[in-house]
């Protein structure tokens, strides 16, 4: 098995993603997991391995969304529930908050 060269953080409150593909329709989702590396996304969106996204990830308790750039690592193709299929995200991420907890 293939180490990972970061650590990933389950968040504790969900943090809702807009991503918006290159001249597809804009797909919501929820963080799976975070790392310096990159973003593990629930989303019923459909976008192509190496297609480039911009992200808005919205916090519990931050007022403002946080807006990144990220490119599309990979897609398990397995339906989740209500239909959402986890997608892989690479690119700068932001880092994850601290929760009191």
């Amino acid at each position: 098995m293939r180490e990972r060269g970061a650590v990933r953080v389950v968040p504790k409150s969900a943090v809702k993603v807009a991503l918006a593909g290159q001249g597809g329709p804009a797909a919501h989702g929820l963080v799976a997991n975070i790392s310096d590396g990159g973003v593990c996304v629930w989303t019923d969106g459909a976008f192509q391995i190496g297609e480039t996204l911009v992200l808005q990830l919205r916090f519990a308790r931050e007022p403002e969304p946080f807006q990144a750039a990220g490119r599309i690592i990979g897609a398990s193709g397995i339906r989740m529930r209500r239909g959402r299929v986890v997608t892989g995200c690479s690119g700068p991420t932001p880092p994850v908050p601290n929760t009191p907890g």
